[in-house]
């Protein structure tokens, strides 16, 4: 994010361009104060992101706002448009917002005209931070926080199969081991995985699974035959097949290439 160090009380904001995460990462916003609202909308894309250990999907047309001091760890996005930024509680020019004392995160869904202006208020609330024009963007900050409650929830995503397929510390397991694990079928998990994330069930495991696998390979003291291991796959040759299939490059290349 742009640093401008004549406007304090903080704020700042930033476009959001076909971003893409193929691994786990915190989310950087550069010279943001640890004690500052985090906001993003989503014009495109999706993204999968952990906040203190619950997993979120957002997708277009979605605001979300993040209390204070809270860490917000990326585990997936794809083709992701819009907008990210951060402020403090003393730019505002009304802080008796009820939003602002939630202690969760807030979403509101935006549809049609609403979205449309939602996303033409951001690229002119861009401008007027390189305008260093703090009065539109103050009152820009007022429309934002005017339209969200608390209690929203991030997403209508099948929750507990989320978390369990993206726990770091677990290998990633099969489609039925994860039904007997949330004591469903497994027709019925793939068939609810998909309405809520148009992604089937093993697509969410293979991204979770090659997530791992990038993370692990970076470590050059594990065995190749031991990140296949803890990926979940035993079979070191089908793992390096499903590597190269998912990235154009072996797991050896890969690493060499870190």
């Amino acid at each position: 994010m742009r640093k401008i160090s004549n406007l304090s009380p903080f704020f700042g904001i930033e476009p959001i361009e076909k971003q893409d995460h193929t691994e786990s990462c915190y989310m950087h916003i550069a010279n943001h104060p640890v004690f500052a609202f985090v906001f993003a909308y989503f014009m495109e894309g999706e993204a999968l992101i952990e906040i203190d250990d619950k997993k979120f999907l957002l997708g277009p047309g979605q605001l979300v706002l993040v209390p204070e001091n809270k860490s917000i760890y990326i585990h997936y996005s794809r083709n992701c448009v819009g907008f990210n930024g951060s402020f403090t509680i003393d730019f505002l020019k009304d802080a008796s917002y009820s939003v602002l004392r939630a202690q969760s995160p807030v979403l509101q869904s935006f549809w049609f005209d609403d979205a449309v202006f939602m996303g033409a208020l951001m690229k002119r609330m861009l401008v007027a931070y390189d305008d260093k024009d703090k009065a539109f963007l103050k009152s820009g900050l007022d429309l934002i926080l005017g339209q969200l409650r608390p209690g929203g929830k991030i997403a209508v995503v099948p929750e507990k199969f989320l978390q369990l397929v993206f726990d770091r510390n677990q290998v990633p397991l099969s489609v039925s081991e994860y039904a007997s694990m949330l004591n469903v079928t497994a027709n019925y998990l793939n068939k609810t995985v998909k309405n809520h994330t148009h992604r089937t069930a093993i697509d969410w495991i293979e991204i979770a699974r090659l997530n791992l696998a990038k993370q692990l390979l970076k470590d050059t003291s594990i065995p190749i035959v031991d990140v296949a291991a803890r990926t979940g796959l035993e079979d070191q040759s089908y793992f390096s097949r499903f590597f190269k299939k998912k990235t154009g490059m072996s797991p050896s290349q890969y690493r060499n290439e870190q």
